[in-house]
């Protein structure tokens, strides 16, 4: 039964709480009412019932369901026929409604502590919802992490005092060339800058391939190793270089490729480490690797 007032619910159903739990999502991040092995809500027909700043999990066929409710209202109506033409509809069992509205006008919507840690580990939380769906974008993935309030994840994860997102760098020795434009450029404490690249987290195959002692990475790696290396010839131009610096302010010269993408599982061999070795200033990081160096920085 939906009691009469809610407030940081967090609500999963079995399925959702699995996926959460594999995912490394927190549940010591924030303070909240959590439901665990619970049911759907029945609303009573004689009770009226209020949820603020709550959260409603499932499953579908791509993964992870998330609702948010911020504010909802429910209450029963009483609808008396006037006449042929006229309905007159009532609020009941909410008293003096007037007052409630007034209160309702002034009030502060709930926000976390200031504290840190439990500031930025909800944020965490958020991160995990949006990648443990096959149905989340590369743009929804990267729109989320330049967010303000979000920077943080990839400033923690590689060192960065700045993060710049999508700058357009247009080719100045060829004009005929198509423009790159780096998801991240990640601005270390040297004042040089690197470029971090997302995929998806779900890989379409596996991610090596090949007989033993002959093992690759598969084609579809090699395509986005080969999307990073025209950033690296890119700015092998001083002429590109001198370009971005004046327009962004950013100084980029020999710069680190890191490729964020797939999971631990997916690449976590022995072979994997070696195949990664032949390539020229490239670093392969999985999602859990973001994840889990990010909060293990923020219980430093």
């Amino acid at each position: 039964s939906l009691g009469g007032y809610h407030q940081d619910l967090y609500h999963p159903t079995n399925e959702a709480y699995d996926i959460l739990f594999e995912n490394g999502w927190n549940f010591g991040a924030q303070s909240m009412n959590i439901g665990f092995n619970a049911g759907g809500f029945v609303i009573p027909e004689n009770r009226a019932s209020r949820i603020i700043n709550s959260f409603f999990y499932g499953t579908d066929e791509f993964g992870l369901v998330v609702r948010n409710i911020k504010w909802l209202d429910v209450f029963p109506l009483e609808i008396v026929d006037i006449d042929q033409e006229t309905e007159q509809f009532k609020l009941k069992f909410w008293p003096d409604i007037e007052t409630k509205f007034i209160e309702d006008a002034c009030f502060e919507y709930p926000l976390p502590p200031k504290d840190y840690q439990y500031e930025k580990l909800p944020q965490i939380n958020r991160f995990i919802e949006l990648i443990s769906s096959n149905k989340t974008s590369e743009p929804e993935i990267t729109q989320f992490l330049a967010k303000p309030e979000n920077a943080f994840m990839l400033k923690m994860m590689f060192m960065g005092m700045e993060m710049y997102d999508e700058k357009e760098c247009a080719w100045q020795s060829d004009k005929g060339r198509k423009p790159i434009k780096p998801d991240f450029f990640i601005t270390g404490p040297n004042g040089f800058s690197d470029i971090i690249e997302f995929k998806l987290p779900d890989l379409k195959g596996k991610a090596i391939v090949g007989k033993i002692n002959r093992e690759t990475f598969s084609a579809e790696i090699n395509s986005y190793i080969s999307q990073t290396r025209s950033y690296e010839e890119y700015f092998e131009d001083p002429n590109n270089r001198a370009y971005v610096e004046e327009k962004y302010g950013l100084k980029v010269r020999y710069p680190k490729r890191v490729l964020v993408m797939g999971r631990r599982w997916m690449l976590s061999s022995d072979e994997w480490r070696a195949l990664e070795n032949d390539y020229r200033n490239i670093t392969i990081r999985t999602y859990d690797d973001l994840i889990d160096g990010v909060v293990s920085q923020l219980y430093l």
